[in-house]
């Protein structure tokens, strides 16, 4: 159980900017309840960019963009790096995940979201209910390069799967959503992907319930918890800028304005025209070769 919050924008920029100040506390005050870690990706412009530190995890072409990653077992209010990767940092793409542990999840860096590899960067806001089933999809050629034990990890895993057999990344993404859709026909399964091309967002959770359980474990009520987590924990929406920039939220800020994602979708932003794309799954699942 996760808040994420992703741009694509027609220059450089920050969250601050995107969504003002107030917005941005608002998220970063989530982490208070989602308090397991968080990590960001973004998308820098080559050798002479300044890279902020952070690690890649190839995919670039020399000297040309690369998707770059920080990710700490600490919330964001607490970690060094949190505050500047927010709203000092800027880049024309960036994803951000608070993570709230799935019980029985370890917390710790390996945990921590965005995964990253092969240059696309990955941050799930779900549960499923059996690993070890859901490891059997994925099968030992993708698990082997799975560094810890969450089963969003495993969700990339087998995403890359389906990229390797040769399906772009939202077809990836689509036909492994509908596989585990089949398999975990409650989960939540939402999740952004930032590659040096793109931005895809996942909006499948409309039969996943609320985890209140989850939520007030942390010692709240109901009535405490942030802006619509008690009722549309899983609901995210998004929001098309005067300037083209487009951003992507969880519950938990104000969304006034903001349009819902339909539920079953996938959304893709082209990083190079701004281009949104919102499809059903089934469909952009179509052209995937069968598994």
């Amino acid at each position: 159980m996760c808040r994420l919050l992703a741009y694509a924008a027609p220059r450089p920029t920050t969250f601050a900017e995107l969504i003002g100040p107030e917005q941005l506390a608002a998220f970063r005050t989530l982490s208070c309840l989602h308090a397991d870690g968080w990590g960001t990706a973004w998308l820098d412009g080559g050798a002479d960019d300044g890279d902020h530190g952070g690690d890649h995890g190839g995919g670039g072409v020399a000297g040309g963009p690369r998707v770059r990653r920080v990710r700490d077992a600490l919330p964001v209010q607490r970690s060094r790096r949190g505050a500047s990767a927010l709203s000092q940092q800027p880049s024309t793409a960036r994803l951000v995940h608070l993570r709230l542990a799935t019980p029985g999840m370890a917390v710790d860096h390996e945990n921590s979201h965005p995964f990253l590899h092969g240059g696309i960067a990955f941050a799930h806001n779900g549960a499923v209910p059996s690993v070890p089933l859901l490891e059997q999809l994925v099968g030992p050629e993708h698990l082997a390069h799975v560094r810890g034990t969450t089963d969003s990890e495993r969700i990339f895993a087998l995403v890359r799967r389906y990229a390797d057999a040769g399906a772009d990344l939202a077809g990836a993404t689509a036909a492994a959503v509908l596989r585990l859709r089949e398999a975990f026909p409650a989960a939540s399964l939402n999740a952004v992907l930032l590659s040096v091309d793109e931005v895809v967002v996942v909006h499948s959770s409309e039969s996943a319930p609320v985890p209140l359980e989850e939520l007030c474990a942390t010692g709240l009520v109901p009535a405490q918890l942030p802006l619509d987590h008690a009722a549309a924990y899983y609901r995210m929406s998004w929001l098309r800028r005067p300037d083209g920039a487009v951003v992507f939220t969880s519950a938990g800020i104000d969304t006034t304005g903001w349009q819902a994602l339909p539920p079953a979708s996938i959304t893709t932003v082209r990083l190079d025209t701004l281009q949104v794309r919102v499809q059903d799954l089934s469909a952009a699942a179509r052209s995937v070769p069968a598994r």
